[in-house]
């Protein structure tokens, strides 16, 4: 029985650190790089100044936690049903991450190095906006590695029952 909870605690704690992210990455694509975007390099400014928005130790903190849960949802459920939708949703989540770390972050690096003008750039914005999209894309992953976890928490936990 001891094993049974420590199955469902662990799949549980990934999923609701998952969501947690999933979350976050839609308020700040929704609400603050949806402002960003805007008018480059104007609309930097929200990061500017002694009080400047900055969510980075957020970023650098939760997806690692998300990983590392993951993988022990995955070890602790190895011998069950929930096998595979627990390997599609950290392949899912860690391809949503690559993309992430390879594209979106150096890119945004990039376009922020301009810093803020009072002033708009076309050739900026239209970067951005490509951009945008591209982090859009990158959270229909966590969306759909959060559905995965979702697809393992309703099936049986039961050692030796596989698909």
């Amino acid at each position: 029985m001891r094993e049974f909870n420590l199955r469902n605690v662990t799949l549980m704690a990934a999923a609701a650190s998952c969501f947690i992210q999933i979350g976050a990455q839609l308020f700040a694509i929704s609400v603050i790089m949806r402002t960003v975007v805007q008018a480059p390099p104007r609309s930097f400014a929200i990061y500017g100044g002694e009080y400047g928005y900055d969510s980075s130790s957020f970023w650098n903190t939760v997806p690692p936690i998300t990983a590392l849960l993951l993988v022990i949802a995955l070890a602790t459920n190895w011998k069950t049903q929930r096998r595979n939708p627990l390997l599609i949703a950290l392949v899912v989540f860690v391809l949503g991450g690559t993309v992430a770390g390879v594209f979106l972050e150096p890119t945004f690096a990039e376009m922020m190095v301009v810093g803020y003008s009072d002033s708009i750039d076309p050739a900026l914005q239209r970067r951005a906006a490509s951009w945008y999209a591209m982090d859009w894309a990158v959270w229909t992953f966590s969306l759909l590695a959060g559905g995965a976890l979702l697809a393992a928490l309703v099936r049986p936990a039961d050692v030796g029952v596989r698909d």
